[in-house]
């Protein structure tokens, strides 16, 4: 794959714990999401406040691919500031509290891939549902995509080898009444 089709991507850190060296599924599928991302040419987008979620939750197996990352200059450090449209959007969407909280503690995730190449990957099914109900309302959600290397059926690994391209199913936008 050529440098041009290079993406930067936003991992959340449910991948970074939970990615090892076990053959447990999970562990092995967000591994192997990793590694695809170092073999590939595409890019893991760290923030400051990725970077500090990394730093407490990561694997070991995390720290050496994330070391072997900066080494290949693999690595972008983006400066992202808080998104104040969103937060708000997010703040006025009919959630509950505690869907609310959720949604919030992820947002910089959704910030830092509005910066980047819109893409969010991470276990957290829970987000992933609850932005893509608010997407409907808060526009600028829509386009993100989100990709969670442990459901089989969304085949990350191949994506990745793809070009992480852009497909419309894997948006947080798709398929909403708008």
């Amino acid at each position: 794959m050529k440098p041009e089709n290079s993406k930067r991507l936003v991992i959340d850190a449910t991948i970074a714990r939970a990615a090892g060296r076990a053959e447990h599924p999970i562990s092995r599928a967000c591994r192997v999401f990793l590694e695809g991302v170092l073999s590939i040419c595409h890019r893991v987008v760290l923030t400051k406040e990725i970077q500090e979620e990394w730093n407490r939750h990561q694997s070991p197996f995390t720290l050496s691919w994330r070391s072997s990352m900066v080494a290949r200059k693999k690595v972008a450090w983006p400066k992202v500031a808080q998104n104040d449209a969103i937060r708000t959007g997010i703040q006025n969407f009919r959630f509950s509290e505690k869907e609310r909280s959720t949604v919030l503690k992820d947002a910089h995730l959704i910030e830092a891939a509005l910066e980047t190449d819109l893409t969010v990957a991470s276990l957290d099914e829970t987000a992933r549902g609850l932005l893509r109900r608010a997407a409907q309302y808060v526009k600028p959600l829509q386009q993100v995509l989100w990709v969670n290397p442990t459901k089989e059926e969304e085949h990350a690994t191949e994506w990745l080898e793809g070009g992480a391209e852009v497909e419309e199913e894997r948006q947080l936008g798709f398929d909403n009444p708008v």
